[in-house]
């Protein structure tokens, strides 16, 4: 009868001379195996999502910028979807349609932009979905056309507030921020106009050549009877 202990089940089995001395258990070796091909699927489905994204589609600011985030739409839609789970990705695809931005939903959209649109509030939300705290793809979906008339410049006033609250110091959104506010065809709440002076302010400090052009937004805008305080930073 042998005096040694009993071997417990994990650990490795010793061999004879011929062979090496310890061998890993079958299912370790297939844990590490499996472990190795995931994170070798992982590699290249990083890879690929990155040669296939565009170098940068950031929230265009006017319409040239939105005509070049316009031309890297295939790739970033394609990037996306390859993604899957990326919001990032998501919000770039997003922005190559930033170009509906500048429609003008006083005369009505056709089927066809109507179609544009509404895969572009499908991508942000997506987005948005997927990465919540994205200021960019909130500002994108409350500057997008509207389907309908004042409820969905509401709900579109909502996602400016929460732009707000997520990305409070970007400055790049503090203009267009402004503009989309300003150009709403609803009352602005109190808690809104507070975020919105407190871009002007910003603006008007770092930027004072901006002034003409805030002022000019300002007095265009169809609520601006509802602004009490903002006047006065002029």
């Amino acid at each position: 009868m042998s005096l040694d202990p009993p071997r417990p089940d994990f650990m490795p089995r010793q061999r004879g001379d011929d062979g090496p001395l310890l061998e890993p258990p079958a299912r370790l070796r297939m844990g590490l195996l499996g472990l190795g091909g995931v994170l070798a699927l992982g590699g290249v489905w990083m890879l690929l999502s990155a040669l296939l994204a565009p170098e940068t589609v950031a929230l265009p600011l006017d319409r040239d910028a939105a005509a070049v985030a316009a031309a890297h739409r295939g790739r970033a839609i394609a990037a996306a979807r390859l993604g899957v789970i990326r919001g990032d990705l998501y919000a770039q695809a997003a922005c190559s349609d930033a170009g509906l931005l500048w429609l003008d939903p006083a005369h009505g959209l056709d089927a066809a932009s109507a179609a544009e649109v509404q895969a572009a509030r499908s991508n942000a939300e997506t987005a948005l979905a997927l990465a919540p705290v994205n200021g960019s793809a909130r500002l994108f979906l409350a500057a997008l056309p509207p389907a309908s008339a004042k409820p969905a410049d509401a709900n579109g006033l909502i996602a400016l507030q929460i732009s707000y609250l997520t990305a409070p110091d970007d400055a790049a959104l503090a203009r267009p921020r402004i503009e989309r506010a300003l150009a709403s065809g609803v009352p602005i709440d109190k808690d809104l106009q507070e975020f919105m002076k407190g871009d002007l302010r910003e603006i008007l400090a770092r930027q004072p050549l901006q002034k003409p052009a805030m002022l000019a937004a300002y007095k265009a805008a169809p609520t601006r009877i509802a602004f009490h305080s903002i006047p006065d930073l002029f």
